[in-house]
């Protein structure tokens, strides 16, 4: 019976009904043992009426087993394994033992977990209870909490119960929860009858609510030992310990009371990391333990035994085994299991077993728990493998040993998302590791947690003492030092150090047109921009198109190269480069480095003049970024939204997106300026030339170690034309910069702008020359925003020389190209200066109809009219074919379109790649 839960039962009931309507729902009960959340859980199982239930219980045991809570959930459903896309089934095979190993991004089982969820709804609603899952394993709780926070349209009921009451100590920190408290007097009154079947007295509810905080469990645990006498106040009432004072405090007693050999049998059972019986009964029989024991257990209701398998009635029992206790008792019980457990498949818990045996260093055990890891690792279970590791190198008998396997547990680390985990690893291995080769390894990959973490000043530091290091005994690896120390000391804002240590590198590259020096380039070139040197960056970027070649770097500095494309006006190549990595991590279920990738696309979409497109992809980067945990990536991707709302002149979405960017930016990280150059940009577009310049310079400043040089302060070309806007005279390293552009057609964005401003300050014999010259470069590259606000500044300057009609040829197109992108701003700074040279003006072009949609609904259009079928499109977008349904009957409402067909036709830019 449920007392005194009604509003918590209201919220059950309304996740159950929404699912049943095809709205999904996630509820967290929260609250400490014996609360009633397992309860809770019975009820939404009992009043799931009309819905398939399925249910996973975490287990002390099996928290170190790697997805043996996933496991639960899939096994019974392998049948629909074969509905998931390819990579996805194969890594959740691999990753609960159903096929063979498959190692892979952890996001792929993840995406797979959802995938699942979404196939077994698909006929009927779903209920899926997860109890204690402050138990489960690790990569499994994830996976849960990843298909929680897709889950939209499927019709999916998710209830979580959590001892944890701390949302942010665990995996599901973040989905809508509840906290269950204790029992008011009145509700506790209840439950007193309904368990003894005596009316009390108030005066003793009362001091059993204050005794036991009102916990259910405790409440019944000591009504236990009160006669209905006692409750109904005719005789004293016993002091009470209060539910949380100890660990095991409600059910000690009940162990306690148990013979000698009925607890050694439970503590087997505690021990144990599996709830399979049979290896429980074998160590029982070495130990001299008869059945008889366990049938006490089973009597005593602390354990349900059944054919080759137990389980206890509660965690907490086990919690009690195991505190009642000596540390040499459970040390014995492990080393008898471990003793019994010879079959191969459970090599696991035997090395799990030898390692809570010993005492000490033990070589051997090491090596088992090692082998254990490279099994995680070969199933995703990258956490698992961390656990392992680590274990192991406390148990190593010499540093060397230890160095190593704590390096390999921080690289798993940093696989499953566990940064600050990796950093702490990695700072013991540098203080143990002797071998040369190892202490390289370890700072690189130190060096890559800082990076990736915000703090790249630090990873800076520690790849220039890994140069060092090696000095020129490996020229070689020397160059793949310093060109990581380069990319690190940019990002770190010290541009300075990135020059010369990139030069270096590039004198020590044993290849000129090998891997490591395209990289070289590719970090010089970025460098060089960085400080304002645009022109001599450009050069080097410009035969970047190769790091897409088979056989070329990692995949983040390919993409890397493709953001670096659209930085020198070459976006159509970005975009073409990015492409394929994009569907390639689609495909594999890579969430790690798809939000990178999103935003490199959203860029060279944004320039290239799709708008919507542009949003859709930034808004999906962003959206998986959060979803992966991955700062930098949030950050880059609010940055690019910041920049495509600033065109846009969506100022209230571009100023939330910056500052969420800025707020990523803590006094212990260093990150790009793209928020603030995005700032300028929109006070550029509403002529607040003095503001933009001040978000350049605070943007300049704010991202270096030192007084920043005068080309980086002034080399922004935007900057040179708010200063040209403001009145103020060129410097003389603006115009340096400007005719260094201008005189370079090969990179015909870079030098059309530099004649707009060479036009913006010419005398007026020379205008038409400087803007017929940047609108001829402007030809060579399709960028309809920076081709408009040509026109725009070219029909500025003849209205104001007095050539109106002139000034409308330009006017026209400018005004035309802004309301194609959906400039808006823009759009009224070019009406309003086509109204000044007498133009009788239409009204304004309404808005597109596709600007009406949502991002997702964008992406989601835009998969179906490229041939997607619905199932094709929820997996690309990791979303499930209900959610791609519900996506698109919004899509054909706000468009008015009924068929796919209509929709293709109709709105053709939608196809566009």
């Amino acid at each position: 019976m449920l007392c005194g839960r009604q509003a918590e039962i209201h919220r059950i009931d309304t996740v159950l009904q929404d699912a049943r309507q095809g709205r999904s729902g996630v509820l967290v009960l929260r609250g400490e043992a014996g609360i009633g959340k397992t309860t809770m859980l019975e009820y939404a199982r009992a009043a799931a009426t009309g819905m398939r239930v399925l249910s996973v219980r975490g287990s002390e045991p099996e928290r170190n087993l790697t997805f043996a809570g996933l496991a639960q959930l899939v096994t019974p459903a392998r049948n629909l394994l074969h509905e998931l896309p390819p990579a996805q089934a194969r890594a959740l095979r691999g990753a609960v033992a159903l096929g063979p190993p498959e190692q892979a991004d952890r996001f792929t089982v993840y995406a797979a977990t959802f995938s699942l969820l979404a196939q077994l709804a698909e006929d009927l609603p779903l209920l899926l209870t997860v109890d204690d899952a402050h138990v489960l394993d690790i990569p499994s709780v994830e996976a849960i909490a990843f298909a929680a926070r897709r889950l939209a349209a499927e019709g999916i009921a998710l209830l979580v119960a959590s001892r944890s009451q701390e949302p942010a100590q665990d995996a599901v920190g973040y989905l809508p929860s509840i906290v269950l408290t204790g029992l008011n007097e009145a509700a506790a009154g209840e439950l007193i009858v309904s368990h003894s079947g005596v009316q009390p007295h108030r005066n003793v509810v009362r001091r059993l609510v204050a005794g036991t905080g009102g916990n259910p469990m405790a409440l019944r645990e000591t009504l236990d030992h009160l006669t209905p006498g006692q409750l109904r106040g005719q005789r004293p009432v016993p002091d009470f310990v209060p539910a949380e004072a100890t660990a095991g405090s409600l059910f000690a007693r009940r162990v306690e009371a148990l013979g000698p050999a009925a607890q050694t049998a439970l503590l087997l059972l505690a021990a144990s990391f599996s709830p399979r019986l049979g290896s429980v009964m074998k160590a029982a029989e070495i130990m001299q333990i008869t059945e008889s024991a366990f049938d006490e257990l089973e009597s005593s209701g602390l354990v349900e035994l059944a054919p080759g398998t137990f389980r206890f009635t509660h965690p907490l029992v086990a919690t009690a085994a195991l505190a009642n206790a000596r540390p040499a008792q459970c040390r014995a019980a492990h080393r008898v299991l471990a003793a019994v457990l010879i079959d191969p498949g459970r090599a696991d818990e035997r090395a799990l077993h030898l390692a809570e045996a010993t005492l000490g260093t033990d070589e051997r055990v090491a090596a088992a728990l090692e082998a254990m890891a490279t099994a995680a690792r070969a199933r995703s279970g990258y956490a698992a493998a961390v656990m392992a590791l680590e274990r192991a190198a406390a148990l190593s008998e010499d540093d060397a040993a230890r160095a190593r396997r704590l390096y390999a547990a921080a690289a798993d680390a940093q696989l499953a998302g566990q940064n600050a985990r990796a950093r702490q690893m990695l700072i013991a291995a540098d203080g143990l590791a002797m071998d040369k080769e190892l202490r390289i390894k370890v700072a690189t990959g130190r060096s890559r947690v800082e990076a990736f973490t915000g703090h790249p000043r630090l990873a800076h530091r520690i790849l220039q003492e890994a140069a060092e290091f090696v000095a020129d005994g490996d020229p070689s690896r020397r160059a793949e030092l310093l060109t990581d120390s380069a990319m690190a000391a940019l990002l770190a804002g010290d541009a300075i150090a990135a020059v010369g240590e990139a030069a270096e590198a590039a004198r020590l590259a044993p290849d000129p047109s090998g891997t490591v020096a395209l990289v070289i380039k590719l970090v010089q070139g970025i460098t060089l921009m960085h400080l304002g040197r645009h022109r001599e960056g450009a050069l080097q970027l410009a035969g970047c198109t190769r790091l897409a070649e088979p056989g070329g770097p990692a995949e983040e500095y390919v993409i890397l190269g493709c953001a670096a494309m659209t930085w020198i006006g070459q976006h159509e190549t970005g975009g073409k480069m990015v492409r394929p990595i994009l569907s390639r991590l689609r495909a594999d279920g890579a969430l790690g480095l798809l939000p990178f990738a999103l935003y490199a696309l959203g860029l060279a979409e944004a320039r290239s003049g799709h708008m919507a497109a542009a949003r859709a992809t930034a808004s999906e980067g962003l959206e998986l970024a959060e979803l992966t945990g991955d700062e930098m990536w949030r950050y880059l991707c609010l940055a690019a939204l910041a920049y495509i709302e600033a065109i846009r002149g969506d100022d209230e979405r571009c100023r939330e997106h910056a500052r969420m960017a800025l707020e990523l930016q803590g006094p212990d990280t260093d990150y790009p300026r793209d928020p603030t150059e995005a700032l300028a940009l929109l006070e550029m577009s509403r002529g607040r030339y003095r503001e933009a310049i001040a978000w350049y310079d605070f943007g300049a400043r704010t991202t270096q170690t030192a007084e920043p040089p005068a080309s980086l302060v002034e080399g922004n070309r935007d900057r040179m034309e708010a200063h040209i806007r403001s009145g103020l005279a060129l410097t003389g390293t603006m115009s340096t910069m400007i005719d260094e552009l201008a005189g370079d057609s090969g990179f015909s964005l870079d030098a059309a702008v530099a004649w707009r401003l060479k036009g913006l300050v010419a005398a007026e014999p020379d205008v038409t020359t400087c803007f017929d010259t940047a609108l001829k470069l402007h030809a060579e590259v399709l960028c309809p925003f920076e081709t408009a606000r040509t026109r725009l500044a070219y029909g500025e300057r003849l209205r104001r020389m007095g050539r109106r009609v002139a000034a409308r040829e330009q006017l026209r197109p400018a005004l035309h190209l802004f309301d194609q992108i959906e400039a808006r701003v823009w759009s009224g700074r070019a009406r309003k200066e086509l109204a000044a040279t007498g133009e009788t003006l239409h009204p304004p072009i309404a808005r597109s109809p596709l600007e009406t949609l949502t991002p997702q609904e964008y992406q989601v259009a835009h998969a179906v009219v490229r041939g997607a079928t619905n199932r094709e499109a929820a997996s690309a977008l990791f979303l499930s074919a209900k959610t791609i349904e519900y996506h698109l009957g919004n899509v054909y409402r706000k468009l008015s379109v009924h068929t796919r067909t209509e929709l293709a036709f109709r709105f053709p830019q939608l196809a566009a790649e």
